[in-house]
């Protein structure tokens, strides 16, 4: 099971692996869709609200789950050090992988 710290874990147990920090993953984003539906059935609108909120959520939640692939992937114990950001295209995540420390 990997470990999730927001900012820096533990140095007694948790060794930074050095191939693997500041790893960033981003992903495009696209409402161009939700927009256009919104603009063509403006009466859908009602009861939606924050759907971009949303939308960027969503995307987040995928962008996660590649982290953790990554994770299992090249056998991390824990991530941290996570930073978001969120521009008008794009979803950033830099994250830095650990490893238990041995």
């Amino acid at each position: 099971m990997i470990e999730i710290f927001k900012n820096k874990p533990p140095k007694d147990y948790y060794i930074s692996m050095k191939r693997y920090q500041n790893v960033e993953f981003k992903k495009k984003i696209s409402i161009r869709l939700l927009e256009n539906f919104f603009k063509e059935f403006p009466e859908e609108k009602r009861g939606r609200k924050e759907f971009k909120g949303k939308e960027i959520q969503n995307i987040k939640y995928l962008l996660y789950e590649k982290i953790f692939e990554k994770g299992i992937k090249i056998n991390a114990d824990c991530v941290g050090l996570i930073k978001e950001k969120v521009d008008k295209e794009y979803i950033r995540i830099k994250v830095s992988f650990f490893r238990k420390y041995e």
